[in-house]
């Protein structure tokens, strides 16, 4: 049911697994998984879904987690242990114009505990989305899982490392150009945990600008690095019932 095995670490290499699908080189999730699927889950663990085709917006892998935090154009989760009477919680999106990704694999934390009961699991997993809007008007989403640990992260492959996807070419003009050329390192986290109003549509264009206090300016000033560059300017809210966002932070 995997989409693809390995560590997606920049929007290019989202682009290219998103075009892989296109091409039919590899397969796109067609409904939500089963338990037996959900349990099959790992590091390297990557799913790529069209929000129409599959019938889905939101992720659901019966596993609990943290509240979201923007970590370039993705959102990261970390795997909670959560408390007794809990429930596996679904994940909501992030629209990614451009910029990196992912937490830094293999940093500690001070303190594992969370209020309420809530922990942060010692083996658990992470948890990174990203979403684009094509030219065609297709929803996009790709849900990805690594493990913490250096070495795990260091072994798993990165598509635009892969010998087998070294041939795929985004279609021109079907991606945002921001992500199709963007290999930038991996960021540090750049925001906290998030609250709001419920999901918004994914676009491939910045937010109408309604005093969002997410609102940030790319590096290199208001135009960005580059042209065509955008910044994103808006975050979707953490997903319902999961834990108070009040716990130490975890980069």
């Amino acid at each position: 049911m995997e989409t693809y095995h390995g560590h997606v670490r920049t929007p290019a290499d989202a682009i290219i697994l998103f075009e892989a699908c296109r091409i039919g080189l590899l397969p796109r999730v067609q409904r939500r998984l089963s338990e037996k699927e959900r349990q099959s889950i790992r590091s390297g663990s990557i799913f790529v879904w069209d929000e129409r085709e599959a019938g889905m917006r939101r992720w659901t892998d019966g596993k609990s987690w943290s509240a979201s935090r923007v970590s370039g154009s993705f959102l990261t989760y970390r795997e909670m242990e959560g408390k007794r009477g809990g429930s596996g919680l679904s994940t909501p999106l992030f629209s990614g114009n451009a910029s990196k990704v992912g937490s830094k694999p293999g940093d500690q934390d001070s303190n594992d505990d969370g209020p309420d009961g809530y922990r942060y699991k010692p083996d658990g997993l992470m948890k990174q989305s990203f979403s684009i809007t094509t030219s065609s008007g297709q929803h996009l989403h790709l849900i990805s899982y690594y493990s913490r640990t250096i070495s795990a992260a260091q072994n798993l492959v990165q598509p635009s490392n892969d010998a087998n996807l070294r041939h795929i070419r985004p279609e021109r003009g079907m991606y945002p150009e921001s992500t199709v050329h963007d290999h930038s390192s991996i960021p540090p986290v750049t925001q906290g945990p998030m609250s709001g109003a419920g999901y918004a549509p994914v676009t491939a264009h910045p937010m109408p600008p309604n005093g969002s206090p997410y609102a940030r300016t790319a590096p290199g000033g208001p135009t960005g690095p580059y042209p065509g560059f955008t910044a994103p300017t808006w975050a979707p809210p953490s997903p319902m019932n999961t834990p108070p966002p009040h716990y130490p932070p975890y980069y």
